[in-house]
């Protein structure tokens, strides 16, 4: 019995994963945009940084021109 045991112990640790490896989809990774200082789409990386000043930022109204919900066209 105690050498079933003992085996499925080892069994199951050598299928285990180590925790880093696993996906958290649940944990964002916290960003450092800011709301200041004001952007212009020329210094705006990424369409996830436009989109989060456009959602957050009193400003960022003025990132999507045509009003159709997209900032910065040419990124997004």
């Amino acid at each position: 019995m105690r050498v079933v045991i003992a085996l499925l112990m080892m069994a199951s640790a050598a299928d285990a994963k180590p925790i880093a490896e696993t996906p958290r989809p649940d944990i964002q990774v916290a960003q450092s945009w800011s709301c200041q200082p004001r952007k212009t789409c020329s210094a705006i990386s990424s369409c996830e940084e436009a989109r989060y000043y456009l959602e957050n930022c009193s400003w960022g109204g003025k990132l999507d021109r045509d009003s159709d919900g997209i900032p910065c066209e040419s990124i997004c």
